[in-house]
């Protein structure tokens, strides 16, 4: 009995071995300010880099675990000059950069879902007129969504985040109202399986 044991531990664990793969990928982010889960889109649109390797566990032949890293450059990048009402969301300038790890689940094969949580933290913020202090979080939390298809080794994605934590807040000027702000970007990769 024990030597059963043994031996369908072993073929489950080289079962589990065999389907697991290596990714490394790059792509852009066009990230946005958000007031609030899905909320108005406050600041400038702008491109970052998306940058980062992950680890596919095979659960069954349809559902993978696939946690990342991943150097990710978000935020208002595009410079905005002031108006008459002072600091604004869209007039931020800021530029943020995360080391993000994603912990998402693959459904399918050739063509498929992805989906899952992701924890990020901040390493390095910027702006050219000082609102960079309003970023009071080192951490930002949300969620991923997205597809993607496979050809060969190659892989490509597209998708969509959303920071469930505020970053930060600040005080709109025209209403004097005071606003949270979370990250979102949609998202393009292209990656290549190593094994």
């Amino acid at each position: 009995m024990k030597k059963i044991t043994i031996a369908i531990i072993l073929m489950f664990c080289s079962t589990i071995y065999s389907q697991n793969k290596i990714n490394v990928f790059t792509g852009i982010n066009y990230s946005y300010f958000t007031d609030g889960v899905a909320g108005q889109i406050l600041a400038e649109e702008s491109f970052g880099l998306h940058i980062g390797a992950s680890y596919e566990i095979g659960l069954n032949n349809k559902i993978a675990f696939r946690p990342a890293i991943a150097f990710d450059q978000v935020g208002d990048r595009t410079q905005t000059k002031y108006n008459y009402y002072g600091t604004q969301i869209d007039q931020l300038d800021l530029k943020l950069s995360y080391l993000n790890v994603p912990l998402n689940f693959k459904f399918w094969n050739k063509i498929y879902l992805i989906a899952g949580p992701q924890i990020g933290f901040l390493v390095d913020k910027q702006s050219n007129n000082g609102s960079a202090q309003i970023v009071d979080s080192n951490i930002d939390f949300g969620f991923n969504l997205g597809t993607g298809f496979t050809i060969n080794q190659l892989f490509f994605e597209f998708g969509i985040y959303q920071g469930l934590t505020s970053i930060g807040n600040y005080v709109y000027f025209p209403t004097g109202s005071t606003k949270d702000i979370h990250n979102g970007y949609g998202q393009f990769t292209i990656g290549y399986r190593i094994k």
